[in-house]
């Protein structure tokens, strides 16, 4: 008895395989189609006679000269400076977190929202069903969504060398990009057209802020994901209710307030705001900030903690606001005849950190109390524990509705 595979009634696999074996040797039938189209008079004619006397030749390109060389990053380079620059950008963080950004940036922090916000936060209503419409968003960016791409490698610290399954989904860029935008939308939507008529969102936008500090060059390059415009400027804190003589700069000794920040001698020697001082829209408000953890890594390949990511969130606030003072009054601006404020939100679709930066100088030597800037931060909420499939349903658990709360006050604020 000869031995074969044993095949089930239902086995799909083989029966495509037979049923291709046996469509392949069909031969066509004579349906005599030509036969009655020339009765009728009409020519039958070969489809490849007809292709091949319609077949143009394409012109051959010719190629004049040769490909432009590869620029070589030497002192012919046209960004090349001599002199070497410590240059900060969107991947980069802090060794020592907030208390060097607090170094570099002459800034005192406050672990508290301003008064008036807080005073705002506890007026603030969220209606039942533009709070079930946000659930309903949460999952359509984080669950629904068709995008299916590989995700970033997951490594279990208790065995390094161990690779998990890549696994396919939505990207933490997608994820936050349609989240944020579903946040907007909702604080639209309860702010109402008076507020919504003086804002605009702009995307992926540029700062280039260059500063000297010690005799330190100093190049911020970062990348906003998200800036919300206004038509008039946040009115700022009043200095003489936030003291900053009354906090003192921390001591990071013996490290350098320039500690982990990369250095070059490729970089552009100029202040970049992306929006024209003539366009109506051109006060930043909010910042809303990616964090994925693929976005930031340390410079000696440790884990990035809460608080490097935070001081991330402290230097663009800054960069976006130092910006715009140096494109309002000058490149040499020390003192803001008015201070600049701006929010920061930053997230990375799980957890939310809100900030808000107050830049009240650009002497950044720190040698007077009375002139520093002011950050105030609260400490994270997160959005939801779990947002997925669980037991084959898509679930939300313990979602917080003072995220959206905590939005919408941040969105109408003036």
């Amino acid at each position: 008895m000869r031995l074969s595979t044993v095949l089930l009634r239902q086995h799909i696999g083989f029966h495509f395989k037979k049923h291709w074996i046996i469509q392949g040797k069909r031969v066509p039938m004579e349906t005599g189609a030509d036969v009655e189209l020339a009765a009728r008079g009409i020519p039958v004619v070969d489809p490849n006679e007809l292709i091949k006397d319609h077949k143009v030749p394409l012109p051959r390109l010719k190629v004049i000269g040769q490909l432009p060389p590869e620029v070589q990053r030497d002192e012919n380079h046209p960004l090349y400076k001599p002199e070497e620059c410590y240059l900060y950008g969107d991947r980069d963080v802090l060794l020592e977190g907030v208390r060097q950004a607090q170094v570099l940036l002459n800034t005192v922090v406050y672990d508290e929202l301003p008064l008036k916000m807080k005073e705002r936060l506890d007026r603030a209503k969220v209606p039942t069903q533009l709070d079930r419409s946000m659930q309903q968003s949460i999952l359509a960016a984080l669950v629904f969504d068709a995008e299916q791409v590989k995700r970033p490698i997951v490594k279990v610290p208790e065995r390094p060398a161990y690779k998990l399954p890549r696994e396919y989904g939505i990207s933490n860029e997608r994820r936050n990009r349609l989240l944020l935008s579903k946040f907007v939308t909702h604080c639209e939507r309860l702010a109402g057209q008076s507020v919504t008529s003086t804002r605009k969102v702009i995307a992926n936008t540029r700062f280039l802020v260059p500063m000297t500090k010690d005799l330190d060059r100093i190049q911020l390059s970062l990348k906003v994901d998200t800036l919300v415009t206004s038509a008039a400027p946040i009115t700022p804190l009043d200095k003489s209710i936030y003291r900053p003589q009354d906090q003192s700069l921390p001591d990071i000794f013996p490290l350098n307030q320039t500690v982990s920040i990369p250095t070059t001698n490729f970089y552009e020697w100029l202040n970049e705001y992306p929006i024209g001082r003539e366009y109506k829209f051109s006060h930043p408000h909010t910042v809303l900030l990616h964090c994925a953890p693929e976005d930031v890594a340390n410079l000696f390949e440790t884990p990035v903690t809460d608080d490097q990511k935070d001081s991330r969130a402290m230097i663009k606030g800054f960069a976006v606001a130092a910006a715009r003072a140096r494109q309002l009054y000058g490149d040499n601006v020390g003192t803001l005849p008015h201070p600049i404020t701006v929010q920061v939100i930053q997230t990375d679709s799980k957890w939310f950190h809100f900030s808000i930066f107050q830049l009240n100088t650009l002497n950044l030597d720190g040698s007077n109390e009375n002139d520093r800037n002011l950050w105030f931060r609260k400490p994270r909420m997160d959005l939801y524990s779990e947002c997925g499939y669980l037991v084959g349903k898509p679930s939300l658990l313990d979602y917080d509705k003072e995220v959206l709360k905590h939005f919408a006050v941040f969105y109408e604020s003036s």
